[in-house]
């Protein structure tokens, strides 16, 4: 039997809640770098997030809640439903690093808006200096991570950790609320980072996740180990063996140039 959490309440001026715990109202985040992923074919981003996440372990600092996320349940492992929520971690060794975990997009554009505002509002307060948005799509059938930026010259240490100049998209393979986030860090002159992985299928690509964390880690300088997305890869590969034996092909070939659409989530 699945039992029902408590609903917070909003008044009608609420656009979301920064709710900290202890170690958030303690912790000290100026400096740090954001990640964050947008939902996007593939899952890239937040695949590599999940797997930052259980390798660091970082400290969890908070959640965000509001009434313009999607209004469905979501229920746990333990059975427990729960309305969407984006939670917060803070890691603070080596490098400091926030990480924005979310697996929704937020449907509204005005939702979409005023979430992101109160939170680079949060952020900006707290001393984050730069903002990293991870993303996947498929582009032209290669094994690349391509990389967008207001400057080029901040970008170099993501170039020379492997990533490429992002193409000219049409549209971007970002939600809305990715995309304010993006706007207001770049419009106020932070560093701000676009990343998309390559994808072949809009199936979870974990090895697209693998090729965020290696751009992520030689240009942050951060160590991480790719064991457990390497079993992920290899079960998936073998899932996709056996389903096209049976099926026929579901992935296109490498090099073959993708369609144009879906690139815009949310």
């Amino acid at each position: 039997m699945v039992r029902q959490t408590n609903r917070w309440k909003f008044t009608e001026l609420e656009d979301a809640k920064i709710i900290l715990n202890d170690e958030g109202e303690r912790a000290d985040l100026r400096g740090s770098s954001l990640l964050e992923s947008s939902p996007s074919p593939g899952a890239a981003g937040y695949i590599a997030l999940t797997h930052l996440i259980e390798f660091l372990h970082p400290v969890k600092i908070g959640e965000v809640k509001s009434p313009h996320f999607p209004q469905v349940s979501i229920v746990n492992d333990e059975g427990l439903a729960s309305q969407p929520k984006i939670e917060l971690y803070f890691y603070d060794k080596d490098i400091k690093l926030v990480i924005m975990l979310r697996n929704f997009p937020i449907e509204s554009s005005e939702g979409s808006y005023l979430v992101a505002k109160k939170l680079y509002e949060f952020f900006k307060a707290r001393g984050i200096k730069a903002y990293y948005l991870l993303s996947s799509s498929r582009i032209f059938g290669e094994s690349n991570v391509y990389i967008a930026s207001t400057s080029m010259d901040n970008a170099k240490s993501l170039l020379e950790a492997g990533a490429r100049l992002s193409p000219n998209l049409d549209t971007l393979p970002i939600d809305r609320f990715g995309a304010y986030m993006l706007s207001f860090f770049a419009r106020n002159g932070d560093l701000t980072f676009l990343l998309i992985s390559e994808v072949y299928s809009y199936l979870p690509d974990p090895a697209a996740a693998k090729r965020l964390l290696e751009v992520l880690s030689r240009a942050l300088k951060f160590k991480i180990d790719m064991e457990k997305l390497d079993i992920e890869i290899q079960k998936q590969k073998k899932l996709i063996e056996e389903f096209q034996k049976g099926f026929g092909q579901i992935l296109p070939e490498r090099g073959e140039q993708p369609s144009r659409e879906p690139y815009y989530i949310g």
